[in-house]
């Protein structure tokens, strides 16, 4: 009757042994599903960060333009940066900042900003070396500066001006348009980059 006691009791024993076993491995599992759930948070914070500091409220027409090589004294470029919507319903931005960022710049150029506070009447606006007959109602810009952005007439234009100083070459890339957009918009802030291609020769 002994042996058959001694069976039961290590049949018990193992049992006991095998289950203190696997206790252990219960907390590991809530550290990694810990981690697992710390993770997402943080690419979901990551994301979030980047859509709300990288509004994307304007299209990008892209488009090439330029004048033919003109004396000092003569050339300037003016061109558009940002044109009406092309879709969706209108919003109004606050522009905060805008940079001129040049591949080239020999000539030495300077730029400023306009905005083109378009009429319904008016007809569609595009590249121009006079923007006095392009638009009835320019202002420089001086920021911050609303910005009404719509679909078709009577949207805002911003116009860029490049202006050498010197003989050379003037070739812009992009400009950065730092900017808040509404409620709507969640109050997004922040720049988004719009690239240009305009070149302006000074002989």
């Amino acid at each position: 009757m002994q042996p058959w006691k001694d069976r039961r009791m290590s049949a018990a024993t193992d049992v006991s042994t095998s289950g203190a076993s696997a206790q252990p491995r219960r907390p590991r599992r809530k550290v990694v599903l810990t981690w697992v759930l710390v993770g997402a948070f943080v690419l979901a914070a990551l994301f979030t960060w980047h859509w709300w500091t990288h509004p994307t409220a304007f299209d990008e027409r892209g488009g090439v333009a330029g004048v033919v090589p003109s004396p000092l004294a003569e050339p300037t470029l003016s061109s558009t940066i940002v044109y009406p919507k092309v879709s969706g319903s209108a919003e109004t931005v606050i522009i905060d900042g805008l940079d001129a960022n040049f591949s080239k710049n020999t000539a030495d150029a300077s730029v400023s900003f306009w905005v083109c506070h378009s009429a319904p009447d008016e007809d569609p606006v595009g590249a121009a070396r006079d923007m006095d007959g392009e638009c009835r109602d320019m202002e420089a810009v001086e920021t911050p500066m609303r910005f009404e952005h719509r679909v078709g007439r009577g949207s805002d234009y911003l116009f860029i001006t490049i202006t050498p100083s010197r003989r050379g070459v003037a070739r812009l890339e992009s400009v950065d348009i730092e900017y808040r957009r509404s409620r709507e918009h969640f109050y997004q802030r922040g720049t988004q980059t719009i690239h240009a291609d305009r070149k302006l020769t000074a002989r």
